[in-house]
C-alpha cells in the first residue's frame, strides 16, 4: 500500500483538508470519516509512512539505525500533506512496525524480520497439523491466532516494542517453538 501511494505521489490525492480533516469523538462519525479519509490519524499515517518512503530512497541498504525515526522523518516529510497533529509532540513513531523495521534497519534488517515472521507462521501451520487430534490442540490455535493478530496490527501500529504488546509477540513466538519441539502424539 505505501508503495502503491508513493509512486507518481498518488499519496497528494488524500492531502488533508483542514476544515475537513477532524478528529471525531462519536464511533459512528470515526468510521464515516475514516473510509472518506477525513480521520486525522489515518491522515497522519500517511504522513508519516510517505516520509518512511522518502527515508528508504536516502539510506535503502543499512537504514538510519534502531530508534532514529523520530529524529529523522521531519525533513523527509511533505509538508503540504502535514496535518496539524504533525508536530508531533508524542515523538511517536510511524505506525507500520515493518516500515519501520525497512527504515531504521534497512533491507538485511527488514528481511530478517519478515523471515523470521514467515518461518514462525509456517511453523504454527505445520504445529497445528501435527496437534488436530491432541488435548494441546486448542493452545495451538490460541498461539497461532494471537501471533496472527499481534502481525496484524503492526501494519498500522509499532506495536512490537512496546511493553504491552512486544512480551506477546515473543511469547507466542516461544509458544509456537515450545510446541512444535515437544511433539509426542498420544498413544
Amino acid at each position: 500500500m505505501v508503495l502503491f501511494l508513493a509512486i507518481d505521489n498518488k499519496y497528494l490525492d488524500l492531502t488533508p483538508n483542514f476544515e475537513r480533516t477532524i478528529t471525531h469523538t462519536q464511533f459512528d462519525n470515526l468510521i464515516e470519516a475514516t473510509y472518506k479519509l477525513e480521520d486525522i490519524s489515518s491522515m497522519e499515517r500517511v504522513y508519516r509512512w510517505m516520509a518512511g518512503f522518502e527515508m528508504l530512497k536516502n539510506k535503502p541498504l543499512m537504514g538510519f539505525g534502531p530508534g532514529t525515526f523520530y529524529e529523522n522523518y521531519k525533513s523527509y516529510s511533505i509538508s503540504q500533506f502535514a496535518t496539524y497533529v504533525s508536530d508531533n509532540p508524542d515523538k511517536s513513531g510511524i505506525h507500520n512496525y515493518f516500515l519501520m523495521t525497512f527504515v531504521e534497519q534497512g533491507v538485511f534488517g527488514f528481511i530478517i524480520f519478515v523471515l523470521l515472521c514467515v518461518l514462525l507462521l509456517l511453523m504454527a501451520e505445520e504445529t497445528w497439523h501435527m496437534y488436530k487430534n491432541d488435548k494441546y490442540h486448542a493452545f495451538v490455535i490460541a498461539i497461532s491466532l494471537s501471533f496472527i493478530i499481534i502481525l496484524s496490527m503492526n501494519l498500522i501500529n509499532d506495536l512490537i516494542e512496546t511493553d504491552k504488546v512486544g512480551p506477546f509477540f515473543f511469547l507466542n513466538a516461544a509458544g509456537l517453538l515450545y510446541f512444535r519441539y515437544i511433539y509426542k502424539p498420544n498413544l
